[in-house]
């Protein structure tokens, strides 16, 4: 296991991250000496396992029972050395249930913050003297307090003479206290703080929450405490999350309950929220720089009344024409009605009463109609119209309603300080949205006080939907736009699961030292989201240098390469982008653009990958100090103003010069240590394996081949046993049939299998039988399922089961530029022949030779055919029975089998322009699909993959294959092609290999491939280490070892090769002859 640790050390708190490696059950006090000389103790350190002095906050960990991979020791934790670190660290009466309430800073330049309120007197402001500091310039030194009474739990605000004044609900305060009751705005400067009811309860494995729901007067009483979600450690560094909302459409929370805050007791000072000690959450380092930073994006005001509330009317128009009309009677279904809400770059797009959100609706026309629609809006709120029509009977009813409305428009859209206590909990919101909830991808730029015709609406969100803007840019002073830019991608991570968003960010501007973009994103590197899991050649999905952001954006245009506008997507039309664009239905990548990429070639690329890159679900985030900077192709952009950028005006890209875009959204942002501890929370989590199963019975995460093939050990005796074994079968039931005197049953009975096992299923290892189910298998999977992975393991699963004499393998590359492919197989005895589909001669040789192969065996069936007369039929092979026309040249002439394994098969199907094989790729398929049609009464078997499954479909290959086998895809129509159900495009694709296996009969089967090419386990032997991690490396390709020689290898194939071949020497089984003359294995 690997797990990544923050040591502090002694005394000047100096933070070193590392990378421990060690085999799982390994206790804390074997790398306790190699964790203190990472951080500098000063002490000799005599060996690995000296005594040293370990902290989790304030908690001293015992170096013999602690252990690594087991809670607190876990992914992204903090450690102390020597001492326990001090406040600011950790939390030290974690335990303590004893705060009366909390102060959430739910809005302004330093949201996020939660602060614990015991009793007493509060002092808020922007000097460091305060109790409660914020870093908002509108903020005086000492701004306000708050006084708590233990004993009642009434709070009530002071003002201290501040500059820019204090409001609660929109009423002043002055020098006499005014009462401050749960779930009220305190507003003072740019900043908005919510007083929410306590007691909480922090503990080291979880933070409890509770959840408030408004009642009909507008007044917010407590509630019972809420469950956390349930977290299972796996031992290995990672907590696995159980998500109650986790299903394939995504469906989010129901019902507008406002989630109440989780709290971290704390001493004299109202502390600010944090993880446990020793847990991911606490923040080791200061921020640094100003945490006061803000950025914008599109404005769109996401908002749901409730059912009886009015609506204002507010028109645009829009992709979809004019939109945004009015709604003035009550969504009887309980479902969204209008508002002034969608203030969006698309168009001003608002739900309709009966429909659900549709983000893909103004997909095209992007930008058209904002101008206007902000301008009527906001000329609406600057002459009050409408003010004062309620409905409902009463000021006070009204009051309440617009109240409830208000805060269920916060609640669609959470605050940062909701955000973080998600997180650390983990909350019931965590990872809330799915590929399919209405929500996905709209993340809060800031507030504003939306008016309505009921009155106004304090502090409602403004978001912003990228799949409708299909890319934001952000422009502003540095500092602020790094700290919304911090906002907004927390946002993305704590409601979208790490199988519903990747994360990239491409950090390369020169302009800034890689020391400050570094230090500015290491943040960054704890989110699980950043973790390649599509095969990309890093460690994190990470580019801070120009080479690093051509390994990004090269694996990005793979993917827009292989998507539905094909290879030309760079030039495709708008209305093709947006008609494509329309169709995906997920999962997403967000790809952070931070300043210029790097070169004139990197940003043509991003340009193209703003304008096509939603076909294929990749959304940019660009970020700039000026807009004119951004890429042309941004849909929208939020600029920050003022004088000290605390305000966002957000425009359709390029800008129209009329100023009717100007509105007052306050931006909302967050500091460094805040997104450092939020990342922390979430570094261990994962998502629970497979939320709705077919079966009860559990699949494992990862399998591996020769466990499942009962060769752990595998040694030429035990292959040898395991062969003669199965020829002794084989043998005893051919003569068993043959005394039953039918020729038919003897054909079927006597034909030796030709069994493959793919892995773990729910009930043991899953295996295929090539003769009594096949005669063909066909596997399909998306980039990164795995397929190639499970080509390897059923070719070395073929070899295990049958001696070389009894079985050959022909292997195929069907695009070999995409790895190593194939090609690793074949030091397995059984492989006579392997081709790289990159040399036409070489595979018009290839073709020519599979094609004489069939032929061959076709002239011996012939023959004895004709000097047979068992056999049934004197006509052609294609009337022969299906295995015992095999079985007759296996009697009269030895003939072994042969299975064509074949990868890649739709890049020969369908080969890329410029492809190397292109000129012979077809004379390739014509052998294949020859094998596919007369090769099983021939005795040869087809074996292929493909990533396309569209474009395979109604080949030989995949109408002969009764044996199909899907891993992840990237639709429910892939899937559907290859298995005849939609549950693969749904699979996670952090879990590579997991797939479903269609028999003939329809069984459908849940399965996890074997892996084959992985290292050998040797975990008896693995001397733990400690490495400092280099972030900045992060992009880079993993360190790799060099394979030993075959026999001495690090991965189980060359083991199993190893003894396959010293096997097949004992028992002098010789192996086929090649197709090819020459050079028969090395591709040339």
């Amino acid at each position: 296991m690997q797990i990544r640790l923050t040591v502090l050390g002694p005394r000047s708190g100096l933070a070193r991250d590392v990378l421990v490696t060690a085999p799982t059950g390994t206790a804390l006090g074997t790398v306790a000496g190699a964790l203190a000389a990472s951080a500098g103790s000063g002490q000799p350190v005599r060996s690995a396992g000296s005594a040293v002095a370990l902290y989790a906050g304030a908690q001293r960990l015992d170096p013999g029972s602690a252990m690594l991979g087991v809670p607190p020791l876990v992914d992204g934790a903090v450690l102390s050395l020597h001492t326990p670190a001090d406040h600011g660290h950790h939390d030290e009466h974690h335990h303590d249930s004893s705060a009366h309430a909390a102060l959430h800073v739910i809005g302004g330049p330093d949201a996020g913050g939660v602060h614990l309120l015991h009793g007493g007197q509060v002092r808020i402001g922007r000097s460091a003297e305060a109790d409660v500091p914020l870093d908002d310039p509108d903020v005086s030194r000492l701004h306000c307090t708050v006084t708590l009474d233990p004993k009642s739990r009434h709070a009530a605000v002071t003002d201290f003479g501040s500059t820019n004044g204090t409001s609660v609900d929109g009423h002043p305060v002055g020098e006499r206290p005014v009462p401050l009751p749960p779930g009220a705005l305190l507003r003072i400067g740019e900043s908005t703080l919510r007083l929410e009811p306590g007691p909480a309860a922090v503990q080291a494995a979880a933070v409890q929450a509770a959840a408030i729901q408004a009642a009909e007067d507008g007044t917010v009483p407590a509630a019972p405490p809420s469950p956390t979600l349930p977290l299972v450690p796996d031992a290995e560094g990672h907590l696995h999350v159980c998500l109650p909302h986790a299903k394939a459409d995504g469906a989010g929370r129901a019902g507008s309950a406002k989630r109440l805050a989780e709290h971290v007791p704390g001493p004299r000072r109202p502390d600010s929220l944090g993880g446990a000690p020793g847990w991911p959450g606490n923040s080791p380092r200061p921020p640094a720089g100003p945490t006061t930073n803000h950025f914008g994006g599109a404005a769109e005001l996401s908002s749901t009344a409730l059912p009886s509330a009015p609506t204002a009317r507010c028109t645009g128009t829009g992709a979809d024409g004019p939109s945004g009309a009015a709604h003035d009677e009550g969504d009887e279904s309980g479902g969204r009605i209008a508002t002034p809400q969608r203030l969006d770059a698309t168009a001003l797009h608002t739900p309709s009463l009966t429909s659900p959100h549709q983000p893909q609706a103004a997909a095209s026309g992007r930008g058209a109609g904002l101008s206007g629609a902000i301008g009527a809006w906001a000329r609406r709120i600057a002459t009050g119209a409408g003010r004062g029509m309620g409905h409902g009977g009463s000021e006070a009813a009204e009051a309440a309603r617009l109240a409830a409305r208000a805060a269920e428009l916060r609640d669609r859209a959470p605050d940062a300080a909701t955000i973080l206590v998600t997180a650390l909990g983990p909350g019931p919101r965590l990872w809330e949205r799915g590929v399919g909830h209405a929500e996905a991808l709209s993340v809060r730029l800031g507030t504003t006080d939306l008016l309505t015709e009921g009155g106004l609406l304090p502090s409602v969100p403004v978001t912003a939907d990228l799949r409708r803007t299909g890319s934001l840019g952000l422009a502003g002073p540095r500092p602020r736009l790094a700290g919304l830019a911090r906002a907004v991608v927390a946002q993305l991570c704590a409601l979208h699961s790490p199988s519903a968003l990747e994360l990239v960010l491409i950090s390369a501007d020169r302009v800034h030292p890689a020391d400050q973009r570094t230090g500015e994103w290491t943040w960054l590197n704890w989110l699980p989201h950043v973790r390649p899991a599509h095969g990309q050649d890093c460690r994190l999905l990470l580019a801070f240098d120009r080479e690093q952001a051509e390994a990004r954006t090269a694996e990005l245009t793979r993917r827009l390469d292989d998507g539905p506008l094909g290879p030309g997507w760079a030039t495709a039309t708008p209305e093709a982008v947006a008609a494509a664009s329309a169709q995906h239905s997920g999962p997403f990548t967000v790809v952070v653009v931070d300043g210029d990429p790097g070169s004139v070639a990197l940003r043509d690329t991003v340009a193209h990958l703003a304008h096509a890159g939603p076909t294929v679900g990749i959304h940019l985030l660009c970020l700039a100090e000026q807009s004119e900077l951004l890429a042309a192709e941004c849909g929208t952009v939020a600029q920050l103003e003022g004088d000290v950028a605390t305000t966002l005006s957000v425009t359709p890209h390029p800008a129209p010069d009329d100023g009717s875009a100007d509105s007052l959204i306050t931006v909302d942002a967050v500091s460094s240590a805040w997104a450092e501890r939020f990342a922390r929370a979430l570094a261990p989590l994962r998502e629970a394996d497979g939320a709705e199963r077919r079966t009860r019975s559990s699949l494992p995460a990862t399998a591996r081949l020769l466990d499942e093939l009962d060769l752990a050990l595998a040694t030429p005796a035990k292959i040898s046993e395991r062969w003669t074994t199965e020829t002794s079968k084989t043998a005893k039931t051919a003569k068993t049939t043959e005394t039953a005197g039918t020729a038919e049953s003897t054909g079927t009975a006597a034909s030796s299998a030709v069994r493959a096992v793919l892995g773990a299923g729910p009930e043991g290892p899953v295996d295929v039988d090539l003769v009594t189910e096949g005669p063909h298998l066909f596997i399909g999977g998306a980039a990164g399922s795995g397929k190639t992975e499970l080509l390897r393991s059923v070719t070395a699963a073929l070899a295990a089961a049958a001696r070389p004499d009894r079985l050959a393998l022909v292997l195929l590359d069907g695009a070999p530029e995409r790895g190593e492919g194939l090609r690793i197989c074949t030091d397995l005895p059984h492989v006579s022949t392997y081709l790289a589909a990159s040399d036409p001669a070489r595979m018009r040789e290839f073709a020519q030779a599979l094609t004489a192969e069939l032929k061959r065996r076709e002239e011996l069936l012939e023959a004895v055919v004709s000097a047979s007369p068992c056999l049934p039929g004197t006509g052609p092979v294609d009337s022969y029975g299906p295995y015992s026309s095999y079985d007759a040249l296996d009697a009269w002439h030895g003939e072994r089998r042969l299975v064509v394994v074949v990868d890649d098969l739709d890049a020969l199907v369908a080969p890329a322009l410029g492809s190397p094989g292109r000129p012979a790729a077809g004379s390739v398929i014509r052998a294949v699909e020859a094998v596919a049609r007369a090769g099983t009464q021939l005795g040869m078997h087809l074996v292929a993959s493909t990533g396309r499954p569209e474009r395979t479909a109604g080949t030989e290959a995949d109408e002969r294959s009764r044996l199909r086998i899907a891993l992840r895809t990237e639709d429910p129509e892939s899937a559907a092609l290859l298995v005849h159900v939609e549950d693969p495009a749904s699979l996670d694709d952090s879990v590579p290999g997991r797939g479903y296996l269609r028999r003939p009969d329809g069984a459908v089967t849940p399965f996890q491939a074997g892996r084959v090419s992985g290292r050998i386990p040797r975990t008896a032997t693995l001397r733990p280490t400690v490495v400092p991690l280099e972030w900045e490396r992060m992009g880079d390709p993993p360190t790799r070892r060099p394979l030993r020689e075959l026999g001495n290898g690090p991965t189980d194939l060359a083991l199993l090769a190893s003894a396959l071949q010293r096997a097949a020497e004992s028992i002098s089984a010789e192996p086929a002859l090649p197709l090819l003359e020459s050079s028969a294995l090395d591709g040339s």
